[in-house]
């Protein structure tokens, strides 16, 4: 197996996206949408205030907790996938549905992405308003947990990233580690090199189980605490795409000049994958959950008010120019895709 196949192909993805929205033609008259596709988070105007739209599953993740036979931390991830989207612009998650696909009904499954759900939704603050299960075993043979999440803002307090300039600065939030993407990779890495679920992880006192099931962190508090203290221009969640996702809020040139020391878990599949850091940083999160776009006088008030609450570092800054660079490491992107 070499390196090609152990990474998705983002153009392909990229392709498939944008031939699908090019169909998207039909629009209501009566009320209209804030922005355009491509964000994280879809806004409808309601006058003083927008509601947020965000929809995202726990991905291949889910496979790692059926061979593990542990449940009980997707629906974190779950909640985490949505409600990380929404807040980048600024829109506070208040409601979610879940969807359930599966082949056949569980009560003790049901029991533990129930309880990942609600703790999920207790840290992230919303209420989980309803949801759908389809148990269909002629489609799937495996379960697929996702999510759609409504969230509120203030007109005046959206954050596009339209405001981002030169010489502001990048700071990162720690991830809990690999979160929810990158799991095709991780899981063909490790399969492999033959390492199993119960195994130790390399270099860990902890199963690999134990590893990969730890779940997304959900920044929606830490987010807020920010709100009327520091001014935030620009906010991304890395997710699918890595440190990519920082171009989706303003084409302007990302220098990630001091970037965070990855986990163990990234280390490993970075070695025992053969693959380069160009394909880390495509791929995973690389221990930064989130970026902060903020100016250079607002640094204090941000680092003190998160300080114990979330790793925060100083990450790099932005410069007139397109795309992302981590120059320690060659590392060099144009575009999300």
């Amino acid at each position: 197996m070499g390196t090609g196949d152990l990474i998705l192909d983002r153009k392909a993805q990229g392709e498939f996206v944008s031939s699908l929205i090019r169909q998207f033609k039909y629009k209501r008259t009566d009320f209209r949408t804030i922005g355009g596709f491509g964000g994280f988070t879809s806004l409808i105007d309601l006058g003083t205030f927008a509601l947020s739209f965000n929809t995202d599953n726990v991905g291949t993740k889910t496979l790692v907790a059926e061979e593990a036979n542990r449940y009980d931390t997707i629906g974190i991830d779950c909640i985490a996938m949505c409600a990380n989207d929404a807040i980048t612009s600024g829109s506070e998650p208040i409601a979610m549905v879940d969807y359930i696909q599966l082949r056949n009904a569980d009560s003790e499954t049901a029991k533990q992405i129930g309880t990942g759900l609600n703790v999920g939704a207790q840290i992230a603050g919303l209420t989980i308003v309803g949801g759908e299960t389809a148990i269909v075993p002629d489609i799937v043979s495996h379960i697929d947990l996702s999510g759609t999440t409504v969230g509120i803002v203030q007109k005046s307090q959206i954050i596009s990233g339209e405001k981002i300039s030169e010489g502001d600065v990048l700071f990162s939030l720690g991830s809990s580690g690999i979160h929810s993407n990158g799991f095709t990779t991780a899981r063909r890495v490790l399969a492999a090199n033959e390492i199993h679920i119960n195994d130790k992880f390399p270099g860990e006192s902890k199963t690999v189980a134990d590893e990969l099931l730890e779940p997304t962190r959900i920044y929606v508090r830490e987010i807020l605490d920010l709100f009327n203290i520091v001014n935030l221009k620009g906010l991304v969640n890395i997710t699918g795409g890595g440190i990519r996702n920082i171009s989706r809020v303003k084409d302007m040139r990302y220098i990630i000049d001091s970037p965070v020391e990855p986990q163990n878990v990234f280390k490993q599949i970075m070695q025992l994958g053969n693959l380069d850091y160009s394909d880390m940083y495509e791929t995973f999160n690389m221990g930064t959950g989130f970026v902060i776009v903020t100016d250079e006088d607002s640094k204090r008030d941000l680092v003190s008010t998160l300080r114990g609450k979330v790793p925060v570092k100083e990450i790099g800054h932005v410069e007139k120019g397109s795309g992302i660079e981590v120059p320690q490491y060659g590392v060099n992107f144009k575009g999300y895709y």
